[in-house]
């Protein structure tokens, strides 16, 4: 960096504070805004099999309700599989506690504050990489992301995960300029928790490690490091602790792994034209590719192959989980540091050019005006998306829905495999797979007999609920079958509800004219 150069946001100290106040500002208040909708907003299955979780250990020992409903509650808990360590989930029963109430907006407001404060992260991670101007643009970014202003409101341990890989990043570069012990402690932990948090953060974090120790010292001085060994420790014991209990001790591991790993994707032009499309929906495009340019001005070696190295990680990541990349947006959240550490590098350089033409306060004018067009911009986006939905009517639709049904035995073609009729009308039903579940499961494979299938999964059982109408539509073979073996036992806006027990009534014969 020219000694000489002072960022155009230090040229006076009122500019910083007031970025800085309002980036995280706004950040927050639009994080904040319609808070209390039910979490239906994102990806709702995730979040409301994690609802389903904290409020089934919030019930566990909860004497003021129904003894059915705390059982009903504690089973539907216990009926979900566990991937991650629970502990959104279990902070969030904790906070109900307290509150008195199992309250949604409880690990939403979790969420945010995970966000913000690694935005805070983002922020001295930047300073460190691009200096001030660089910082400021990295923190505007990965608050103001319209996407990630939305799923960092979600209830899913995405969030925390992704502020834990910030935080690791910047112990990382903190441990490198000073290799003292205490940023070997800040670096390590950090890490650790960041996998132990969620599995695939390995992508980013063992990456990224390797690239700034190996740039740092050789491999042979790296294997004598006492403090390489300590990093590497506090990395990978936490998760390795849990695997070893969750995969070999309780067992409940062992079928979380299935349905993963698609490699004969990788020839699939779709696929590549899919994951774009799902890199450019989270990050956008442009930014993307403006990040990776972005990331070669990074100005020193180490750091620069850091995050190179951390990019790499992401597509590795990519390929290893391909139908999941391809499909599921949410799991490009890990990639909003790396592309906002890009766009900081690249956004310090210019700002350097700029600052070198006078008078500069010109150019601070025009780079802030810039800046908080860009921040009002996307921050009405977000208001505009939060807005238009509402879903504070759904409680009382699923609770109509288990009024009708009883406590009868049921499955159902519902969103979101059943967890609204679960968490809102407190009855529990076996799932109907959607198309798009068969057809993730013939890409594995699988094949199905429909009429097997439907016998197979509808004995014993009282009823088939059907609110996703399209989706009936979608798989004609299913309602041939309910329609030619089951009577309708009752119908409204958005349900038809067969029952499986009675056939449907004969039609008259039509009558011949004589």
């Amino acid at each position: 960096m020219n000694e000489e150069f002072k960022p155009l946001f230090q040229l006076k100290k009122l500019f910083l504070w007031l970025a800085l106040i309002l980036i995280f500002g706004v950040g927050l208040v639009i994080r904040v805004y319609d808070y209390d909708d039910p979490l239906l907003d994102f990806h709702p299955t995730r979040q409301l099999h994690s609802a389903l979780m904290a409020r089934g250990m919030y019930y566990e020992n909860l004497t003021t309700v129904p003894e059915w409903q705390r059982d009903m509650a504690v089973r539907q808990w216990k009926a979900e599989g566990v991937i991650e360590l629970p502990f959104v989930e279990w902070l969030a029963a904790q906070t109900y506690k307290l509150a008195g109430g199992a309250y949604l907006w409880i690990p939403r407001l979790y969420s945010i504050l995970f966000w913000m404060l690694g935005g805070v992260a983002m922020f001295l991670l930047a300073r460190e990489l691009a200096g001030m101007d660089g910082a400021l643009v990295a923190a505007l970014y990965f608050l103001i992301l319209p996407y990630g202003a939305i799923a960092s409101r979600s209830f899913q341990p995405d969030p925390l995960m992704t502020a834990l890989i910030v935080f690791a990043y910047w112990g990382m570069v903190r441990w490198q300029r000073t290799p003292t012990w205490k940023w070997v402690l800040v670096a390590g932990v950090f890490s650790g928790l960041a996998i132990l948090c969620k599995a695939v953060a390995a992508f980013f974090i063992a990456p990224a490690w390797l690239g700034l120790i190996l740039t740092t010292m050789d491999l042979k001085k790296a294997f004598k490091d006492p403090q390489v060994w300590a990093l590497g420790l506090l990395t990978v014991v936490p998760y390795g602790i849990y695997h070893i209990y969750g995969y070999y001790i309780a067992g409940y591991l062992q079928s979380q792994y299935s349905l993963r790993f698609f490699p004969q994707l990788w020839k699939d032009p779709v696929f590549y034209l899919r994951w774009n499309g799902e890199i450019s929906s989270v990050v956008g495009f442009e930014w993307f590719l403006m990040s990776i340019l972005g990331l070669l001005a990074i100005r020193k070696k180490q750091h620069r192959v850091m995050f190179l190295a951390a990019l790499a990680g992401y597509f590795v990541y990519g390929l290893t989980l391909s139908y999941h990349i391809s499909t599921h947006d949410y799991y490009q959240l890990p990639l909003i540091p790396i592309v906002a550490v890009g766009l900081a590098a690249g956004a310090a350089a210019l700002f350097e050019k700029l600052a070198s033409h006078e008078p500069r306060w010109l150019s601070l004018i025009l780079v802030t005006g810039v800046l908080v067009y860009a921040l009002t911009i996307k921050a009405w986006d977000v208001r505009v998306t939060l807005k238009k939905n509402d879903y504070r009517n759904e409680a009382a639709f699923w609770e109509e829905i288990s009024q009708k049904i009883g406590g009868a035995s049921v499955i159902g073609l519902t969103q979101d495999y059943g967890y609204r009729l679960a968490y809102w009308g407190w009855a529990s039903s076996e799932n109907w797979m959607t198309s798009g579940d068969f057809n993730y499961r013939v890409l594995a494979g699988q094949e199905f007999d429909m009429d097997s299938l439907f016998k197979e999964t509808t004995e014993g059982k009282d009823y088939f609920v059907v609110t996703i109408m399209d989706e009936l539509d979608r798989q004609p073979a299913l309602k041939s079958l309910l329609e030619k073996n089951c009577a309708v036992f009752d119908k409204g806006g958005g349900y038809i509800i067969y029952d499986l027990k009675n056939p449907p009534a004969a039609k008259p014969a039509a009558s011949v004219e004589q």
